[in-house]
């Protein structure tokens, strides 16, 4: 009798697999897209010796609806995307853009100073610099 290596079935990425097989079914051969799901903006962070630098996808964000909070070692990003048609009477026929609240939390490794951060706005990237903390050198 041969024994064959036992390989668990990955049941979520199977789920994924046939709820995209029924949406192209469902919805690609009529020209209607599948209703969006919840949207995260992407985010790039870069690291010099002095500070993190943080670069967050953000288009259709009204800029006050970016919250930002800095503690000594983390970074959240929160805020609320709307939809973008203000038309009441137009009716749906395509909508990929995602909108709704979102929260990113992303872990700092070395202490900064979350009193000195600097942040920009401009075409619909966040960007933040967040100073790290000036470590004093052993006595």
């Amino acid at each position: 009798m041969s024994h064959l290596p036992w390989k668990p079935i990955r049941l979520r990425n199977l789920e994924q697999q046939i709820d995209q097989a029924f949406d192209e079914l469902i919805h690609g051969q009529w020209g209607i897209c599948p209703p969006s799901g919840k949207w995260q903006p992407e985010i790039d962070i870069f690291e010099t010796p002095d500070f993190y630098l943080v670069e967050a996808d953000v288009p259709g964000v009204d800029p006050d609806e970016i919250h930002v909070t800095v503690d000594e070692h983390s970074l959240t990003i929160s805020g609320w995307r709307r939809s973008g048609c203000i038309e009441q009477s137009a009716q749906r026929i395509c909508i990929e853009r995602r909108q709704g609240s979102f929260v990113r939390r992303i872990p700092l490794e070395q202490p900064v100073d979350p009193f000195h951060v600097t942040r920009e706005n401009q075409a619909g990237i966040l960007r933040l610099q967040i100073p790290k903390q000036k470590l004093s050198p052993p006595a």
